[in-house]
């Protein structure tokens, strides 16, 4: 399955939840892999035009965590904890017969699909050996009981797992959940970024050795920040909000909360006439104000 239009609108949507789009980059990369079943170069290259990254840089996050896998996982994915405790308790001894039931491979395309792998702690040392089923916790099992997972898992019909109770989703359908583009607080969310990019001190980000703001010239480019800034900076002093900034400020306004009142006014007031008051000068970073009474007194 290729990369829909649909699955690059709700890439977009997923970046508006965070003040700093890049920030959105792991929510999307389980997004991609709900799509193919793996991060494809597709669905990197898609993240990268998303959040202004380079695929280099999407790149190396793909290949450092683990959940985000670089070839088709198939339905099902078998992680088998072989940390010492497990170990000791025979989960090395299950994962080299998965390997050998799977005709040698990590992966075996037959039937329903599944992958194998090495897993490191999963955190329930007294149920050892422990093994996964896209990340349903089965456990204690013995050698029996897990060759009887991988095959329940071939054959498509994976049982409820021992711990939770719950009969493992597919891999894709897994993955879309850990995106979170179905979770239901999508408004909330976005709403909440640009109250942050809009704030007095506005959140920043790492690179390199440098924090910058969100809204400064060298800020993110995607995010509710870079936009914010443009909206800012393209404005003369003394004109109207510009028509983005404008509809930023009418919905804060319109909430009725004492936050929403000040951050609308913190873009209208006379304070906002000049880019300089609202964002931080380019060479320096945001100013915190200092929250002792004793330093109000003295400023006084």
């Amino acid at each position: 399955m290729a990369i829909t239009e649909t699955t690059r609108e709700e890439a977009q949507a997923l970046a508006l939840r965070y003040p700093v789009a890049r920030a959105a980059l792991l929510p999307i990369l389980h997004l991609v892999q709900s799509v193919d079943g793996y991060v494809s170069d597709e669905g990197m290259a898609l993240a990268a035009e998303v959040l202004g990254l380079t695929r280099a840089e999407v790149g190396a996050v793909a290949t450092f965590y683990t959940m985000y896998k670089r070839e088709p996982v198939g339905n099902y994915l078998l992680s088998v904890c072989t940390n010492p405790t497990c170990k000791i308790a025979g989960a090395q001894a299950i994962y080299e017969a998965y390997v050998e039931a799977c005709g040698g491979r990590h992966v075996d395309p037959d039937g329903a699909g599944v992958m194998v792998e090495h897993a490191e702690c999963l955190g329930i040392c007294d149920a050892a050996p422990v093994v996964q089923i896209n990340y349903e916790m089965y456990g204690p099992v013995t050698h029996d009981e897990a060759m009887g997972l991988l095959n329940a898992a071939k054959a498509g019909e994976p049982p409820a797992s021992n711990r939770s109770g719950h009969v493992p989703a597919t891999f894709t359908a897994v993955e879309r959940e850990f995106s979170g583009i179905d979770d239901g607080v999508h408004d909330q969310l976005v709403e909440a970024a640009r109250l942050q990019a809009a704030a007095a001190v506005p959140p920043a980000y790492r690179t390199g050795e440098t924090d910058l703001p969100v809204t400064h010239p060298g800020g993110d480019p995607s995010g509710h920040g870079g936009a914010a800034f443009r909206a800012a900076f393209d404005t003369p002093p003394g004109s109207p909000p510009a028509p983005q900034e404008q509809e930023v400020v009418e919905e804060l306004a319109a909430t009725g909360t004492d936050t929403a009142q000040e951050l609308a006014q913190q873009v209208t007031g006379d304070d906002a006439a000049t880019p300089d008051a609202v964002l931080p000068a380019a060479d320096q970073p945001p100013v915190v104000p200092s929250s002792d009474p004793d330093d109000a007194t003295e400023e006084a």
